[in-house]
């Protein structure tokens, strides 16, 4: 619950920063933890269910369109003729282990190129250039490629991709949130009522959190049209800005005596 008060908090106004600015770093990250594994989990809500999904179509496709084949000893064997083609100019499915097709096709979209001892992905990009990546087979273990291997590889890659995916975010927001306070610390070091190094580092962590919901939110209802980064940076702009000036200690004004005039 104190996890929920402090998220609610950090949304509703800046005058909350000021009992946040003076928690500890551990209490900080902690916080900054909960947030990232409550956010992840809600995207994972939202797009298990389609990956699934894609990972049973993806399987099908392949039950009816490709035979199956064996990797072995990082080589890729097979008994049907080549080069083998499967597909469209959305996707396109290719396996040549003679060596006649060597690159990626560029009339089709998406696709897969299985060479003797390489997988070629690739994917054309808005300006209709060809972006693709190999990755070589050494090493993979000895295994039949059939519908069922596709189906459980790419759910296992779903489910590995959830937690890699936080731990990215989570240092992509540290390193954002550490450059912050260092700057901001050498600006307020001048000033009569600075803040702290640790002031402001937790200022700026825990102004993620308006910022990191909208996203979040946003990602989840996959609209289209909207530049999430750039909604992103400004909402944690406007809440770090706010939050760090509401937590500036002010001066105290001087007390008037009775003669002074007002």
């Amino acid at each position: 619950m104190k996890f929920l008060r402090t998220m609610f908090r950090c949304c509703s106004g800046f005058r909350a920063y000021q009992e946040i600015r003076d928690l500890s770093a551990l209490s900080s990250l902690i916080y900054l933890f909960q947030l990232l594994v409550l956010l992840t989990t809600i995207l994972a809500v939202v797009f298990l269910p389609k990956a699934w999904r894609f990972a049973d179509q993806a399987a099908d496709w392949m039950k009816d369109n490709v035979p199956s084949f064996r990797i072995h000893n990082g080589k890729v064997t097979t008994d049907f003729a080549q080069p083998f083609r499967a597909g469209n100019d959305d996707f396109l499915f290719l396996l040549d282990t003679t060596g006649k097709i060597t690159a990626a096709d560029p009339q089709s979209a998406h696709g897969i190129l299985v060479t003797a001892d390489s997988l070629v992905f690739w994917r054309k990009d808005p300006t209709a250039s060809v972006q693709a990546q190999r990755h070589n087979l050494t090493g993979l273990p000895d295994t039949k490629i059939t519908a069922d291997y596709i189906r459980m590889t790419l759910r296992a890659a779903v489910c590995v991709s959830i937690p890699v995916i936080g731990a990215i975010a989570l240092c992509i927001i540290l390193a954002q949130i550490t450059l912050f306070a260092l700057a901001g610390s050498l600006l307020e070091r001048n000033m009569p009522n600075g803040l702290r190094w640790t002031q402001l580092f937790n200022i700026a962590l825990h102004a993620i959190t308006p910022a990191a919901i909208i996203f979040t939110a946003y990602t989840a209802m996959q609209l289209e049209g909207l530049d999430l980064q750039l909604i992103y940076i400004c909402v944690y702009g406007f809440f770090l800005l706010g939050a760090s000036n509401a937590c500036r200690t002010r001066a105290p004004e001087p007390e008037r005596t009775d003669n002074e005039p007002l």
